[in-house]
C-alpha cells in the first residue's frame, strides 16, 4: 500500500525557522530598554533595571507554568496586568493599552532572534516541488510572527500563519493544528510539521494526525522539553535542508504487509 504523499509542510517559528538565544547578558541589556518604554508612557514601575528584569522574568515564568497546564494563550493585556504587574492598580488600563507593544518588545529584546540561514533556500525549493507552506506558532505578541516573516523576506511563501496569540489555544493542543489544516482545506495526514520541541511540536502534530512529525534541535529544545517527554518524532534533523528530501520521499515508499 502506498503511503499518502505529503502535500504541505507547516513550520514552527521560534527555534525552527528562527534561531533563538538568550542568556543573563541578553536579559540585562533588555531591561533598561523596557524601563525606558514604560517611563515614556507614564508607567514608571518604580524599579531599577535589575529589579524590572527580575519582575518580568518571574512574571513570565509564572504565566508559562499556567499556560503549560491550560494550553491556553491569554491576551497580552491579561498577561502584563495579572502576571507581570499584578499590583499596577490605577495604571491597569494604561498598562493594558500598551500590552501588545510590551509583548513585542519582550520577544525581540529579552530573546535574540535570527533567521536560520538555510531557511530561504529551503522554502524556495519546497514551493518549487509543489508543497504548500504554513506556520503554526506559540507566541504572546499578536504582531510578532507576521513582522518577523516580513523582515526576513519570506512572508510570501506561507499561505496561512496561525498563532496562539490570535487563536487562543497553544501547542500541543490539537485545536491549533486542526485550525491550520482547516484553513488549508487539507487532511492532517497530508501534512508534515517541523518544530524544535517534542512536548509541543511533535506531541501536537501526533495528536492532530499529521503525516510526519519532524524534530529539529535548537537552543530552546531542552529548556522546553525538560527531558521528560515520551514521544518520538519521525525524524530528528539539525538543518532545515534535510526537510526537503524527507517530505519528498513520503508517498514513494511502499509498505509490504
Amino acid at each position: 500500500m502506498a503511503v499518502k504523499p505529503i502535500e504541505a509542510v507547516l513550520f514552527d517559528m521560534g527555534g525552527t525557522l528562527e534561531r533563538l538565544y538568550y542568556d543573563e547578558n541578553t536579559l540585562r541589556m533588555a531591561a533598561p530598554r523596557m524601563l525606558e518604554f514604560l517611563r515614556g508612557r507614564d508607567l514608571d514601575p518604580g524599579l531599577s533595571p535589575s529589579e524590572l528584569q527580575s519582575r518580568v522574568v518571574a512574571g513570565m515564568e509564572g504565566y508559562q507554568a499556567w499556560r503549560e497546564q491550560s494550553q491556553i494563550e491569554l491576551s497580552p493585556e491579561k498577561v502584563w496586568t495579572e502576571f507581570v504587574f499584578p499590583d499596577c492598580g490605577p495604571s491597569k488600563e494604561r498598562l493594558a493599552a500598551v500590552a501588545e507593544d510590551l509583548s513585542y518588545l519582550h520577544a525581540t529584546h529579552f530573546q535574540e532572534r535570527s533567521l536560520r540561514p538555510e531557511a530561504p533556500a529551503v522554502l524556495e525549493e519546497l514551493r518549487r516541488r509543489g508543497f504548500r507552506l504554513a506556520v503554526i506558532s506559540n507566541v504572546l505578541s499578536r504582531g510578532l510572527v507576521g513582522s518577523c516573516l516580513a523582515e526576513y523576506g519570506i512572508a510570501h511563501h506561507f499561505e496561512q500563519v496561525v498563532t496562539s496569540a490570535q487563536f487562543g489555544w497553544r501547542k500541543p493542543n490539537r485545536r491549533i493544528f486542526d485550525e491550520a489544516v482547516r484553513l488549508m482545506e487539507l487532511a492532517p495526514s497530508a501534512c508534515a510539521y517541523v518544530g524544535d520541541t517534542l512536548s509541543r511540536d511533535v506531541a501536537g502534530a501526533r495528536h492532530a494526525g499529521f503525516g510526519l512529525a519532524i524534530h529539529i534541535r535548537s537552543f530552546m529544545t531542552d529548556r522546553s522539553d525538560k527531558g521528560i517527554v515520551a514521544v518520538e518524532p519521525d525524524a530528528v534533523i539539525y538543518d532545515l535542508l534535510e526537510v526537503v528530501e524527507l517530505v519528498s520521499a513520503v508517498g514513494e515508499v511502499v509498505e509490504r504487509g
